[in-house]
């Protein structure tokens, strides 16, 4: 409770005496507490008591008064009871002053001569005396109106309307509202500081700026933070030249490329641009794009970009390999319980040889059987295919070109002694390898034999044609680079300690896969051994080179890419999902490897980083006899051989297809 105080100015310097008040002075104070919440110096129903130093109500200060000599209130707005009513700025009557007082006391009346309040925060309860005009003088008295600052005369409170619980409502003050600062209407003192702000110097101006940080409040700073970042949240792009804006969007990856997309119709437009996303496709090896393009106009028009159409669809493509759930295979049975020996797999045609002396073709898409190719008198080990064009050879120590349009065989092509164990077709020209130890080049058109190339000592085991030379493997050890027009052997590659059974040739290098566990890596011009990549434990049986990156599968169950100019091993696909018996076969892109293997499993792999993603295919019967002989596989779909050693395993195809579906 506070006590009642009077100031005097008798001297020069202030003297302030203080009393208690009384017990009725109590009282009236505990009711002015419960009628202004606390706040010193309000009474009820919109009046003030005289002692407020800068008290206000609503937006308008209620006194501005000095103090005489006596320390007595001069405010014109007191009357002679010392209460102060504030009406929109204007003075009340004092009829209209003695009429709302009037209607308070009715309220605070009871029949009983008194007025029960509800508790103040402090007190249970307060007993008001009826005399109320007499005291509210008398406790006025006690706490005259004081000088207000001239700083204060801005300071604004709201009173809003309060209901004292189930008792007395306080009536809403009427105020005039001072004027709020705007751009348009700005203090004259802001317009002074910012003159002088403007002929400091830059020191002066971000010292003025930490002083104005550290006095602000964090509403204030926060402000100031919504007001300054948009202005370093340009969109520079679109100020760009479009060919400037292109190069810089070019060193996006794809998939940021496509969230800059749904920035802004600017963005999009230029994320869009046609040179852009075959710059994409580039580096991401996509280089069918018209043919897709060309299905895509077929379908709708449209006008996104079209290598943006075939990069989505490869994302999609790459996706349905790695993730998505594999469809249902199509099953292809033929063959009976024979071994498929070879299989060639082009466009939608995929054709099958097999030691039953028959080759078979078929429709990748419907999985029907479109012919049978007899005519070979021994099992088919070897198999080229070129558009419609097919060549076998075979046991029985021919070769034989096919229509496989119609099944018809074209020509029969004699002079091999033994079984013709590999060929290689390039153009209109095939080489084929025999276990007579000599190689023969012959034109498919003619069916004429144009060379025969002598030289190795034992059985030919492996070929590879680029149009200008011939390389090939041999039994004896040996590696031979030929010149089929002369029929002069350039160079006899010498290392190996066993039997050679593959080899891979770009034009420049020559690798060769052996018995004796390594694989050497030549150069075809001078014939110089550059690399011996030594690691596998068995057989190297298969290999495919692409860009000098190498992907040799083993006996040994392992899978290993190397990079052949400098001889390093850059990955093994191995560990807990590696293959458990000899790998068969194996196919390679930019993306994946895929492995075959006697466990009868096809396994996907990255790669990039060598870790195993999925199998693709698990045969049943896996590890009890079931293999996988043989595997082929394009952008979109695989082709697998299967079947058995021991009847385990019915033979047959099964084509996986991770192509787009169409909706």
């Amino acid at each position: 409770m506070a006590a009642s105080c009077s100031s005097a100015n008798a001297s020069s310097n202030d003297k302030t005496e203080c009393t208690s008040p009384s017990p009725t002075e109590t009282v009236c104070l505990e009711l002015l507490d419960t009628l202004t919440d606390g706040k010193e110096g309000a009474g009820p129903s919109g009046v003030v008591c005289g002692d407020s130093e800068g008290s206000v109500v609503g937006d308008k200060c209620l006194l501005d008064t000095e103090e005489g000599d006596d320390g007595s209130c001069h405010a014109e707005e007191c009357d002679e009871e010392g209460w102060v009513e504030v009406d929109d700025g204007a003075e009340g009557s004092a009829g209209e002053e003695e009429e709302e007082e009037d209607k308070l006391l009715d309220k605070l009346q009871s029949s009983e001569g008194t007025a029960v309040l509800p508790s103040a925060a402090d007190s249970a309860s307060a007993i008001i005396p009826r005399p109320w005009r007499k005291r509210k003088l008398e406790v006025q008295n006690g706490f005259p109106c004081k000088k207000l600052f001239p700083e204060d005369k801005t300071a604004i409170l709201s009173l809003k309307k309060k209901t004292l619980e189930g008792c007395i409502p306080l009536e809403k003050v009427k105020v005039q509202r001072s004027v709020i600062p705007s751009k348009d209407n700005p203090p004259p003192e802001m317009n002074d500081w910012l003159y002088q702000f403007k002929r400091w110097s830059n020191a002066e101006r971000l010292l003025a700026i930490d002083q104005l940080i550290e006095t602000c409040e964090p509403t204030q700073v926060r402000h100031m933070m919504q007001v300054i970042e948009p202005q370093f949240q340009r969109d520079f792009i679109s100020l760009l030249p479009k060919e400037l804006a292109l190069y810089v969007l070019s060193f996006l990856e794809p998939r940021d490329l496509l969230r800059a997309a749904q920035t802004c119709r600017n963005w999009r437009f230029l994320a869009e641009d046609n040179l852009l996303w075959r710059e994409k496709c580039r580096e991401a090896g996509i280089d069918e794009v018209r043919e897709t393009v060309h299905r895509r106009r077929q379908r709708a028009p449209s006008v996104t970009s079209p290598w943006k159409a075939a990069f989505m669809r490869q994302h999609t493509i790459e996706m349905n390999w790695r993730i998505k759930p594999i469809r249902p295979p199509k099953v292809l049975k033929g063959h009976d319980d024979h071994v498929i020996t070879c299989l060639q797999f082009s466009g939608n045609r995929i054709v099958s040889g097999s030691d039953d002396n028959t080759l078979k073709v078929w429709s990748a898409s419907t999985g029907k059987c479109l012919r049978t190719l007899v005519g070979h008198t021994g099992g088919v080990w070897s198999s080229q295919m070129s558009g419609s064009i097919i060549i076998s050879g075979s046991t029985d120590r021919t070769l034989k070109v096919w229509n496989a349009e119609s099944g018809h065989c074209l020509h029969t092509l004699y002079g091999h002694t033994s079984t013709v164990r590999c060929m290689h077709l390039h153009g209109k020209k095939v080489v084929s390898g025999s276990r007579d130890a000599t190689l023969r080049v012959w034109n498919i058109e003619s069916g004429e034999c144009l060379h025969v190339l002598v030289g190795h000592l034992a059985a030919v085991r492996c070929v590879q044609y680029d149009g200008r030379l011939v390389v090939s493997g041999a039994y004896d050890y040996m590696v031979k680079v030929w010149n089929p027009e002369r029929e002069e052997c350039l160079h006899t590659l010498q290392g190996h300690t066993n039997r050679v059974y593959s080899l891979q040739f770009d034009g420049v290098h020559v690798v060769s896969g052996s018995l004796d566990t390594s694989i050497r890596v030549w150069e075809v011009e001078t014939g110089a051994c550059r690399h011996t990549l030594m690691g596998h434990q068995s057989l190297t049986s298969g290999m495919e080179l692409r860009n000098n990156i190498l992907v040799s599968g083993n006996a040994d169950s392992t899978v290993k890419v190397w990079d052949i100019v400098t001889g390093q091993c850059l990955q093994t696909l191995s560990g807990p999902n590696k293959h458990q018996s000899a790998v068969t076969c194996l196919q390679f892109n930019n993306r994946f490897v895929i492995t075959s293997s006697d466990d009868g499993t096809v396994k996907l792999w990255d790669v990039r980083t060598g870790e195993f993603i999925r199998n693709l295919v698990a045969l049943d019967s896996g590890g009890s006899g079931g293999v996988v002989w043989r595997i082929r596989a394009n952008e979109t779909k695989l082709v697998c051989a299967v079947g058995s050693r021991n009847g385990t395993e019915e033979t047959k195809l099964l084509v996986l297809d991770f192509d787009v579906e169409n909706k």
